[in-house]
């Protein structure tokens, strides 16, 4: 058989790969895998006519089973699947010429290594339960803290690599704030630590900030993203919704350190428990979280059915690490998940009730009226009067029509809104509803319930809500490639429940370690954090993944123990530097030789400028406020091309503190999600996110030098430093630069501020007018006292800090 043109170059791939010796292949020091290798090529290139989907199956092969495998490769090199990928005849090739999934010559390598090794197959590693793993033994014995950083180790040292130094205890005070409070530590936070020589100095401020109130509120953030948390309906009009209940009850399930399997169950089926509580049915708005319609020419059933695939979307994306919902259609066609399973997953929630039309009304779907979870009903008072105060400001303006023809109120809801009195109308709307919410101490939260006699389930055929297949009702149920349910589940979301939190299921506890690592080194230990599935390569350290997943049952499911696990580890603790050859070979720090680095995440980024500036107010929990925003954004997205806006909402900003509560109490529009943070990569919350695109735009820039709370926090960090930065120039400048970045500047920053500094001060002592309109706050009361042209070049100096990488980022 004469060589295709790819097989032609196999040997100079071979050499690259260091497989190739004296013209005939060679067995690697380690034995090529069919999961770690040989899965990821069949995947992409062969599973789209020969994987799980039945209906596009050729040839009547699965290659992403045993017996598949056997029959295509089991010959060795007279096998028929080798003599196909090998060969030149177009007719006979595979994967076809007109597929443009053809195997490069690397890869043909591996297959031809791993047949030459007895063609092994393995079932894919995330469907098989994990087993405790024994660590492994290292050379660098001195190194590892926990049994962690003996995996991470051994990687290392089989690449024959070594480990970063320790950072410095700065960078890790720093590091441990942000990671596990979400918040920087203050100078003398950081001080009040470096003092601190006892040997268990950093296992203490560990255990502290664990146990700090603001720590639920960053175990929550990237959870509020999975659940697709909003404070508007999404489709139509988007209209306002109150789901803060829901919120409050994450946060302190964090907080309380509620165990993991608990935290499921009550999300999907605190309603079913036995005596259930107010809170464990608050707990199921997680499913009521999905985007919902009550326009009028809406079609019920038809967004029932969107309803319900959320739902199954969202369990299997952010528990399962599976992409269940390509089987809405038709069969998966890289993983064992059929369109019927699709449906039977599905029928768990289709015994509930879920209209599909309207999210809140009482007549169409179920709602909890809930005393506040966090604080008290006199603090929800308060923080509600403020917000009634505001609202009837605009009120009288928008009622008065010589007011209403104001600039600012033109500016701020534009003419044509304002003429159409659909602004009162909303703004009287929102007021009565918050003066019921103030008198009865009471918020709505939406939650679960099922219904009385649920109507069967039928698998609908290529997803469409008006064809249903009723030759076949379908009962709840799993997919037959996982863990059966167990014998005494019930046949409804607690059923469900209960399988997810079994012991030995081999997804739900590796998904969630995997989570959290990402959280804190920037990248999970798996492939992807939302695909466990056959598309995407294995683990960049398996063992050490199913030892983190076995310990996590093992102690009770128990999050701040693990939490508290990796950040112990020698692991999480080195430097973030890396040499130009180590940035070369593993860019993405997937081998993990250094301290993690990246930029922080949207809410983070605002809330630390706030925090350094000393302008944020750190009450937990509540409703949620109203930021400042570009004016009349609202209105502009919510035309839709009519001539006048169709909208059931306009933006009013808060006034008062609440506008500087943490940015995950910010009011989430999902049509017009709040900019500033969109701009730095939040989702919309539209659908399930577990993870964030990191992007690094101009628009980013714009945003952290011009958006007006980051540019008050420059000015109220200017004002702290003049009034107690010291007497010169560079005094000030340490002292400012301390606060953000927790170190000294070197001599070139200083020089490169001072520079800023004599620049600003000669612009504004020519222009005085300008000097007193940045020396201004928006968000807070005026800095009296200061020096106009004083202040505003210091504010000048202050945002060239709160913007640097080193601020805005984790390290």
């Amino acid at each position: 058989m004469a060589l295709p043109a790819a097989m032609a170059l196999l040997p100079m791939a071979l050499a690259a790969v260091g497989m190739w010796a004296g013209g005939t292949l060679a067995v690697a020091a380690e034995a090529v895998q069919f999961n770690r290798d040989i899965r990821p090529l069949l995947s992409g290139a062969c599973f789209h006519c020969h994987g799980p989907d039945a209906a596009h199956r050729e040839a009547d092969l699965r290659l992403d089973e045993a017996a598949g495998v056997q029959l295509a490769f089991g010959d060795g090199s007279d096998s028929e699947a080798w003599l196909r990928i090998t060969s030149d005849d177009p007719h006979e090739q595979m994967p076809p010429p007109d597929s443009n999934k053809q195997l490069q010559p690397a890869e043909i390598a591996l297959v031809k290594q791993w047949i030459e090794q007895g063609a092994e197959y393995q079932a894919h590693w995330s469907f098989v339960a994990p087993a405790r793993p024994q660590p492994p033994e290292v050379k660098q014995a001195d190194w590892p803290r926990n049994e962690i950083d003996r995996f991470v180790l051994s990687r290392l040292e089989s690449e024959n690599l070594s480990p970063s130094p320790e950072a410095d205890r700065a960078t890790l005070a720093r590091r441990l704030y942000l990671d596990l409070i979400g918040l920087p530590p203050t100078p003398d936070e950081v001080e009040a630590f470096l003092a601190d020589t006892t040997p268990d100095a950093y296992q203490r401020l560990v255990d502290r900030l664990l146990a700090d109130k603001h720590h639920g509120e960053r175990m929550a953030l990237p959870w509020l993203d999975a659940a697709r948390h909003a404070d508007t309906n999404g489709f139509s009009i988007d209209d306002h919704r109150d789901v803060w209940a829901w919120r409050d009850w994450v946060i302190n399930a964090y907080n309380n350190n509620m165990p993991y399997d608990q935290f499921i169950t009550e999300q999907l089926a605190g309603d079913l428990l036995p005596q259930a509580t107010v809170e464990q049915r608050v707990a199921t708005g997680f499913l009521r979280n999905s985007m919902s319609t009550h326009e009028g020419g809406t079609l019920p059933e038809e967004y029932r059915v969107i309803y319900l695939a959320d739902k199954v979307d969202t369990v299997a994306t952010a528990m399962l690490g599976l992409t269940m919902r390509c089987a809405q259609c038709h069969d998966h066609k890289y993983d064992p998940i059929s369109q019927e399973e699709f449906y039977r997953f599905y029928a768990y929630f289709d015994r509930a009730v879920e209209h599909g039309k309207g999210a809140t009304n009482a007549n169409t779907a179920p709602t909890l009226a809930v005393e506040p979870l966090i604080g008290d009903a006199a603090a929800m008072r308060d923080r509600l009067q403020q917000r009634v105060a505001t609202l009837k400001s605009w009120q009288q303006r928008l009622s008065d029509k010589q007011a209403r023809a104001a600039p600012e109120v033109q500016e701020a809801f534009r003419s044509d809104l304002v003429a159409s009195g659909i602004a009162l109308k909303t703004v009287n709307t929102e007021i009565g509803v918050l003066e019921k919410t103030i008198k009865d101490g009471r918020v709505t939260a939406m939650v679960m319930q099922e219904q009385p006699r649920p109507s069967p389930t039928y698998l609908l055929i290529r997803g469409a809500y008006d064809q249903p297949d009723k030759s076949k009702p379908l009962t709840p149920g799993t997919p037959a490639a996982l863990p059966p349910l167990p014998d005494d589940a019930p046949p409804n979301r607690l059923g469900l429940a209960n399988w997810l939190t079994r012991p030995d299921h081999p997804l739900t506890a590796r998904v969630a370690v995997n989570r959290s690592w990402q959280m804190l080194f920037g990248n999970g230990l798996a492939g992807s954090v939302n695909d466990f599935g056959s598309q995407v390569g294995p683990p960049s350290h398996p063992e050490l993944l199913d030892w983190l997943a076995v310990d996590f049952v093992e102690n009770g499911w128990d999050t701040k123990r693990l939490i508290k696990q990796m950040v112990m580890s020698a692991t999480y603790r080195q430097v973030s530097s890396a040499s130009a050859e180590l940035l070369a070979r593993d860019p993405g720090n997937r081998l993990l030789a250094r301290g993690a680095r990246f930029r922080l995440p949207a809410e983070l980024v605002r809330d630390n400028a706030l925090a350094i500036s000393g302008l944020l107010v750190r009450d937990v929990g509540g409703p949620s406020v109203y930021p400042l925003q570009p004016k009349g954004l609202w209105a502009e997205v919510s035309h839709y091309g009519y001539e006048r806006p169709f909208t059931a909402q306009v933006f009013i900003p808060d006034t008062g503190e609440a506008l500087r509560r943490r940015s995950m109490y910010t009011f989430w529009k999902r049509t017009s999600p709040p900019p500033s943070l969109t701009a730095l990569d939040a989702p919309t919350r539209e659908v399930c996110t577990v993870e964030r695109l990191s992007t690094n735009t101009p628009l980013q820039a714009l945003v952290l030098l011009n958006e007006p709370q980051f540019v008050d926090a420059a000015r109220a960090l200017a004002a702290a430093t003049i009034d107690a930065g010291g007497g010169d120039d560079q005094q000030r400048v340490a002292f400012a630069f301390r606060r953000a970045t927790l170190r000294e500047p070197n001599s070139r920053e200083a020089a490169v501020l001072l520079g800023r500094l004599a620049a600003a001060r000669q612009k504004y002592s020519e222009q005085p007018d300008e000097a007193a309109r940045l020396a201004a706050p928006v968000t807070t009361e005026p800095f009296e006292g200061l020096d106009p042209i004083e202040h505003a070049a210091w504010t000048v100096v202050c945002g060239v800090i709160l913007n640097l990488d080193e601020t805005i980022s984790k390290e």
